[in-house]
């Protein structure tokens, strides 16, 4: 039994790691303009910053063309698949002979969100974070951004401390855990209300994670604002996740805590919708080879 449910987990994780591949190849120029957009915080109006996610799409294509929207990338291609592995094995696992209800959906999503948040996710967005910073307009002296992924980390370890992989972890695992309850629980409850939990075309579970996601991001985005800024090269200026919350309104307001907003609703739209998707899919294709 126990042989059973080892290879039922390493079967979920292999099809979460390939669909999260493929998923991020679409989504991440959107992303990057909204981190881009997050990072602002101080420089708005002073003509370092960006005025808005279109403003900073045109002026990215403008100066670097295409190829600028996929700066910073690396982190997110080498942890893309891992993230999502840890994802749906962790749910899988933790929901295995758990009751079919919303209730445990959101208890299960909880754990799966924090265990991605903890092992992948913060790392993964803390090093794109500082990438995505360096470059940016209002920061003059480069140091890591022109330096291939590898040798950028070994900088960013070196001026930093190895600890600044993980800044930003309290916020990650909260926003981490918010999210994919939100999701899970979005997700099947939908499924389950139509009768299609079991047997749900992609185009089914595309739309069902798709609002999902969306609903998650819009919940979620004061904290991956704050995440954002805890995880950017000012990280040091702040005392701690709360810290920074009050900075980021006293000298922005309230509504800069939804910076981004507008491209992350997009962007996690399409994310989860691509991710359950790909993974239903994807899942029934390990099964016959494996």
């Amino acid at each position: 039994m126990a042989n059973k449910q080892q290879k039922s987990l390493t079967k979920v994780g292999l099809a979460g790691g390939i669909a999260g591949s493929m998923e991020i190849a679409v989504t991440y120029p959107l992303e990057y303009v909204k981190t881009n957009v997050q990072l602002q915080h101080g420089a708005a109006g002073t003509g370092s910053g960006y005025n808005g996610a279109i403003h900073c799409f045109r002026q990215t294509i403008k100066t670097n063309g295409l190829r600028g929207l996929y700066s910073g990338c690396a982190p997110w291609f080498a942890f893309a698949g891992p993230r999502s592995a840890v994802r749906f094995a962790a749910f899988e696992f933790l929901s295995k002979d758990a009751p079919r209800t919303s209730g445990w959906d959101f208890l299960c999503g909880l754990g799966a969100g924090a265990c991605e948040a903890a092992l992948c996710q913060t790392p993964n967005q803390s090093i794109q974070i500082k990438l995505l910073h360096d470059a940016s307009p209002a920061v003059v002296e480069k140091r890591y951004s022109h330096l291939p992924f590898f040798r950028a980390c070994a900088a960013i370890g070196r001026h930093h401390g190895i600890l600044s992989f993980y800044d930003g972890l309290a916020p990650a695992v909260a926003k981490g855990a918010l999210t994919n309850c939100v999701r899970f629980v979005g997700y099947k409850g939908i499924l389950r209300a139509s009768g299609r939990e079991e047997n749900a075309s992609a185009m089914e579970s595309f739309g069902a994670g798709a609002v999902a996601g969306a609903i998650s991001a819009v919940i979620s985005q004061p904290v991956d604002t704050v995440k954002a800024n805890m995880m950017g090269l000012d990280r040091g200026v702040y005392a701690s996740s709360l810290d920074c919350a009050r900075a980021i309104v006293k000298a922005d307001g309230v509504r800069a805590l939804w910076n981004g907003g507008g491209p992350r609703v997009v962007r996690v739209f399409f994310e989860v919708g691509l991710q359950f998707a790909l993974f239903g899919e994807v899942s029934k294709l390990v099964d016959k080879l494996w």
